[in-house]
């Protein structure tokens, strides 16, 4: 497990977190993949379906984020978030993935381990 506990200070702790359990479910999608081409389609399709927003059906992280006012700022935080999420994921493929498309084992092996004791779904 990395880290099982981290002392949330403000929004960018917050994001941080977020982000890192995005790049787990990048790394636990690409654990499948033996090419980058492969892990390039195999993300696309995890990061184009819909995801829970904070106090909505399927969030898994509790209370550890604030619930949006409205539908405007969920939809606004759900945007921000999907488009941190695609950018962290296209870095990703080009660390897993060495240049000629075959997979780095090395990082591949923190699919395997979860950060705070979490996961998206």
């Amino acid at each position: 497990c990395l880290f099982r506990n981290f002392d949330v200070k403000g929004g960018s702790d917050r994001t941080l977190i977020y982000l890192t359990l995005s790049l787990q479910q990048v790394l636990k999608t690409c654990e499948r993949e033996a090419t980058k081409q492969a892990a390039e389609k195999a993300v696309h399709a995890m990061l184009i379906k819909q995801f829970p927003i904070p106090g909505g059906p399927g969030w898994t992280l509790g209370g550890m984020f604030p619930q949006p006012g409205d539908i405007q700022e969920g939809e606004a935080w759900r945007l921000y978030m999907k488009q941190a999420r695609e950018e962290v994921a296209k870095r990703a493929l080009d660390v897993l993935y060495r240049a000629d498309g075959t997979k780095d084992k090395w990082w591949g092996s923190f699919s395997k381990r979860k950060f705070m004791g979490k996961e998206l779904k």
